[in-house]
């Protein structure tokens, strides 16, 4: 698993955070980042959590999100 965090693009060293956005239902942000990059999402108010890197089930959830209907229907 690739351990730079995307924003940035330093190493992650410690807790890795999942930053998200998204508007009406579409997807406009889901980015794999730092601490530091963690603290300015939060600070813009963005939705931010911490994540497990090395957790099958994480990136499972994630994809599960990523692929529901976006209308509704």
């Amino acid at each position: 698993m690739n351990r730079g965090c995307q924003h940035c693009g330093e190493l992650i060293v410690g807790n890795a955070y999942r930053v998200t956005s998204e508007d009406q239902g579409i997807a406009l942000l889901d980015m794999v980042v730092c601490s530091l990059c963690f603290m300015e999402a939060k600070r813009l108010h963005l939705h931010a959590e911490e994540i497990n890197l090395g957790s099958k089930q994480a990136t499972s959830a994630r994809n599960r999100e990523s692929h529901r209907p976006r209308l509704g229907i």
